[in-house]
């Protein structure tokens, strides 16, 4: 039988990755390293999608994009085992290049809002002039933001960027309600934990914090930040808080796309974090309240802030 044949269908001729299927490969081997796994560990495409609430297809190209990066080998009529050893797989994330172009730039036009540099309305042309940028990163880029409600397509080549929390004033504003707002939520009659969520949310805060830091992870940092925000919200049982927390999470994207704080605070901000859904999973919802209470504050103090 040739080589051919014994190849996996899966690695012959791979498409180019995906955005997704390149941050399900990062995640995987987090989640690998998570694990412990050892060379010939099985990767099971059901438990994947499962773990990752995703279709096969996805998992089947971030399995791709390790397999050709070598992390892990395609069989046969079996999938995907672990080449080697986890403890030697590195720390650094399989980078997707145009991903990366457009975290750069995502954070490059929350700076530039944040100056005032682009305004409320401009066009495609103008962003690629002022940040001297591809045209059509900042296509997808903008796409993107449309998908997030922070930006909207007006007739033409023209978008309108939606308000957002860039000035000192509207960010204490944006602190004092949260304060008010959130840690009730956990101290609500009707709250529930969603304990999916949170074995979901735990093992990806712990993931992330092993991961080396670099500055466009501030993009993924926010989304995690933002979920497990608006998740206690969710679990509160009252859609007003819930409400509130969206819209807050809305405005504040682009105040915490640009972090200079560094990898140290990032852990500190895990820690925090971890401890709420500790507390949350013991049922002392009053002490992961003021927990709660205390991150916020923390983060109020700071700048720029995840919290």
């Amino acid at each position: 039988m040739s080589t051919a044949a014994l190849r996996s269908p899966d690695t012959a001729n791979p498409p180019r990755a995906s955005r997704l299927q390149s941050e399900l490969a990062a995640r995987i081997l987090r989640v690998l390293k998570e694990q412990g796994a050892a060379p010939g560990h099985h990767l099971i495409e059901l438990e994947l999608c499962r773990l990752f609430d995703v279709s096969r297809t996805p998992v089947r190209g971030a399995l791709r994009l390790l397999a050709e990066q070598g992390l892990v080998e395609g069989r046969a009529n079996r999938g995907y085992v672990l080449r080697q050893p986890v403890a030697n797989l590195p720390d650094n994330d399989p980078v997707n290049p145009d991903e990366e172009e457009d975290r750069r730039l995502f954070i490059e036009i929350a700076r530039a809002r944040s100056s005032g540099r682009i305004p409320d309305q401009c066009s495609q042309q103008e962003i690629v002039r002022i940040l001297d940028a591809r045209l059509t990163t900042v296509a997808r880029v903008m796409r993107q933001l449309a998908d997030l409600g922070l930006a909207e397509r007006k007739p033409g080549n023209g978008w309108s960027f939606a308000p957002s929390i860039n000035s000192s004033r509207a960010r204490d504003d944006s602190y004092a309600f949260r304060l008010i707002v959130e840690p009730a939520g956990l101290a609500e009659s009707t709250f529930e934990l969603d304990r999916d969520w949170l074995e979901r949310s735990r093992a990806e805060h712990l993931a992330f914090a092993r991961r080396n830091w670099r500055d466009t992870m501030a993009v993924e940092l926010f989304a995690m930040n933002a979920d497990f925000h608006e998740a206690l919200a969710r679990c509160s049982g009252n859609r007003y808080i819930l409400d509130a927390v969206q819209r807050q999470n809305r405005l504040r994207m682009f105040l915490n796309a640009d972090w200079v704080a560094g990898g140290d605070r990032v852990t500190h901000t895990i820690e925090e974090h971890l401890e709420i859904m500790d507390r949350l999973d013991a049922g002392e919802n009053l002490l992961a309240s003021s927990l709660l209470h205390e991150h916020l504050s923390g983060s109020r103090e700071r700048a720029p802030t995840i919290g």
